[in-house]
C-alpha cells in the first residue's frame, strides 16, 4: 500500500486540487496507478496560538476540538473515497508543520502532497512558510500541487 499524507486547512479549493491530483494519479494519462494501492491520510492542524489583551486571554487549546474538522476535510475525503481511495483523517493541536512532519513518520508515509497557495509568477518560486518548513525537515518525498 503506498501511503500519502494529505495537510488540509479550511480551503476548499485547495482541499479539492490535492485530492483530484491523488485521483488523477490513477488517470491511463497520467501514471495509471491502481488506485486501490494507494492509501490517504488527510490532517487537519489547529494552530496553537495565545491572544491576551484587557479582556483576558484565550489559549487555542480552550478552543480545540479534535473532533471538528473544517468542511474542507469532508470534501477531500469524499472526492477521494469516491474514486475507491483509502482514506483517513487524523486532527491534530500545535505548530502546523512539525504535527504534519510527525505524522507523516508516525504513519511511515510514503510522500507528503500539499496543496499550495495561488501565487504571482514570481511567488511560485517562494513557498509559504509551513509549506517550507515541511519541505525542509520530511524525511518523505513532498509533492506541492
Amino acid at each position: 500500500m503506498y501511503q500519502i499524507v494529505i495537510p488540509i486547512d479550511e480551503d476548499e479549493s485547495r482541499a479539492i486540487t490535492a485530492a483530484e491530483f491523488v485521483t488523477d494519479l490513477g488517470d491511463e494519462s497520467s501514471l495509471g496507478a491502481d488506485l486501490d494501492e494507494i492509501s490517504v491520510s488527510i490532517i487537519n492542524v489547529f494552530k496553537e496560538f495565545k491572544a491576551v489583551d484587557d479582556g483576558g486571554n484565550v489559549r487555542s487549546e480552550d478552543l480545540y476540538d479534535e473532533d471538528s474538522f473544517p468542511d474542507s476535510v469532508a470534501t477531500a475525503r469524499d472526492h477521494l473515497a469516491a474514486a475507491g481511495v483509502d482514506v483517513d483523517i487524523e486532527r491534530r493541536h500545535g505548530e502546523p508543520a512539525d504535527e504534519i512532519v510527525d505524522y507523516a513518520e508516525s504513519i511511515d508515509a510514503d510522500t507528503i502532497v500539499i496543496p499550495g497557495r495561488k501565487r504571482s509568477p514570481v511567488g511560485k518560486a517562494v513557498f509559504g512558510s509551513v509549506t517550507q518548513d515541511i519541505i525542509l525537515n520530511a524525511d518523505s518525498p513532498v509533492t506541492i500541487v
